[in-house]
């Protein structure tokens, strides 16, 4: 059983990869929804994980998928598994200010092989119009947003990853403000209302986690988690579906 904890950076886009992006979307298309949405939302640039999509063509946020960002990740998960996902954004007016907010927990439905498995099967129909599929059915880079990945091989050959609705639980319309980062220490500082004090406890003191959401100052700063091991040996804690009880309350 595994259980990760990972930050997607909500950006803002330069220019260039704005305008690239809006040249796809014509009027009314489902691109440009995304379009208009994105600066007053928590999703990804991407949308992966795929919440818009979720949301929109199916229906339900929590039957996102995650299939571009953290190969190493998705290279370990298998059915049951779970991924604790925080948005890190940087839009904020003071430059240099990253907000945290709790977005919440998906348990892994299906891990899923991209061409051999998702352009074929009818069931995994629904997820082939989602933004994050890096592949064709024939196998050649399909990406919608710029700037486009150049090692998008690398990432396409890791799984593609299907959240279960019935066990999972996310927040996009207005999920917890945790923590912030003023740019000048190596953490974030956590913020001391209730929600977010329960949160931090649930996934960092109780299993004797020193680190927090941000690892560095510069470059790769949101660094992977494991919550159920550091390497060595099994973390202190309540067992992981106590924790993803807890922490559905909270969402």
């Amino acid at each position: 059983m595994n259980a990760y904890l990972c930050v997607y950076r909500q950006i803002s886009p330069i220019p260039k990869d704005l305008r690239e992006t809006e040249q796809v979307a014509t009027e009314g298309s489902l691109l440009r929804k995304f379009l208009d949405e994105y600066k007053r939302s928590f999703y990804d640039w991407g949308d992966d994980p795929s919440f818009f999509a979720a949301k929109h063509l199916l229906g339900d946020v929590n039957r996102a998928t995650w299939g571009v960002c953290r190969r190493d990740v998705r290279c370990d998960l298998e059915k049951g598994d779970v991924v604790v996902f925080f948005c890190g954004s940087n839009k904020s007016k003071e430059k240099g200010v990253w907000n945290y907010h709790f977005i919440g927990f998906g348990t892994v439905a299906e891990v899923i092989k991209r061409r051999k498995l998702l352009w074929t099967n009818p069931s995994y129909a629904p997820y082939r119009e989602f933004y994050n599929l890096l592949t064709d059915s024939h196998g050649k880079q399909l990406e919608t947003f710029h700037p486009l990945h150049k090692d998008w091989k690398n990432r396409a050959a890791a799984p593609y990853i299907a959240f279960d609705p019935a066990r999972s639980a996310f927040n996009l319309d207005s999920p917890h403000l945790v923590a912030t980062w003023d740019g000048e220490e190596r953490q974030e500082t956590w913020r001391r209302d209730q929600p977010a004090r329960k949160i931090e406890r649930l996934l960092f003191e109780e299993r004797n986690i020193e680190r927090r959401l941000r690892t560095s100052r510069t470059g790769y700063a949101h660094v992977k988690l494991n919550l159920l091991s550091d390497g060595k040996k099994e973390r202190p804690g309540r067992p992981l579906s106590e924790l993803t009880r807890a922490l559905k309350l909270l969402i």
